[in-house]
């Protein structure tokens, strides 16, 4: 779907429900791939939900505590503890997956959730138009920051796409997630693109951004406000 300006409102709120609906369904088991190598993982490896150090630690005593046994000739204790094994594989699974689900319930309730602005509208607040806006980033300890007020004169969802240039190898991220939906985010060599949808209320809000990694510097970049709230419908 191409979003500018004149994208019917109706529309946009269409698609950032699907959207956000689409990312929860994403961490449920409906999503097989996934929830197959979380399978594999948890349940032949039960330890490992407390981390891969003291996971591989805890697999390693395991093993060699049934070796031991069955040097002994105590296969029956060694059958019996790879038995206690998987079925706290099974148990620890069932965990990950309520816990996955759970937490993806709450991350769609807050996208969908309308941020709230930092300021109300005054007589003075003149409507964010749509095109570009500049992004100047500034440096910070483990990153780069960027930050733009966008005034809302309606309350509903706007759509930004940012881009910066650049800026090598890093993640974009937001600061707070309510209200938000990032659908689409693609970069080829020094060049990042990220579509965001925001459900705003009516009012000014300052629109925080970060830009970090391994192999990162300063990025140009431009957001430019595809499409908000007006008179199509």
């Amino acid at each position: 779907m191409k979003l500018d300006s004149q994208t019917p409102h109706a529309e946009l709120e269409r698609l950032f429900m699907r959207l956000t609906l689409a990312e929860f369904l994403r961490n449920t088991p409906i999503n097989l791939r996934q929830f197959a190598r979380y399978a594999v993982l948890f349940v032949l490896f039960p330890s490992m939900v407390l981390g891969f150090r003291a996971g591989l630690g805890i697999m390693l005593a395991f093993c060699a505590g049934m070796l031991a046994a069955m040097l002994a000739g105590q296969d029956e204790w060694a059958y019996a503890a790879v038995k206690l094994w998987l079925l706290a594989g099974v148990v620890v699974y069932i965990g990950v997956v309520i816990r996955t689900t759970l937490s993806a319930a709450r991350r769609m309730r807050e996208s969908r959730s309308p941020r709230p602005a930092e300021r109300p509208l005054t007589t003075s607040s003149s409507p964010t138009p749509c095109g570009v806006l500049p992004m100047p980033w500034q440096k910070e300890r483990d990153g780069f920051a960027a930050q733009m007020t966008l005034c809302a004169d309606q309350a509903g969802v706007y759509a930004l796409m940012i881009e910066l240039q650049d800026c090598g190898r890093g993640r974009l991220m937001a600061e707070g997630t309510r209200g938000l939906c990032c659908p689409r985010r693609s970069g080829r060599g020094n060049h990042l693109e990220l579509l965001a949808l925001l459900r705003l209320e009516a009012g000014e809000h300052i629109l925080r951004w970060r830009f970090a990694g391994a192999d990162t510097h300063c990025p140009r970049g431009t957001v430019t406000l595809l499409c908000r709230p007006g008179n199509h419908s």
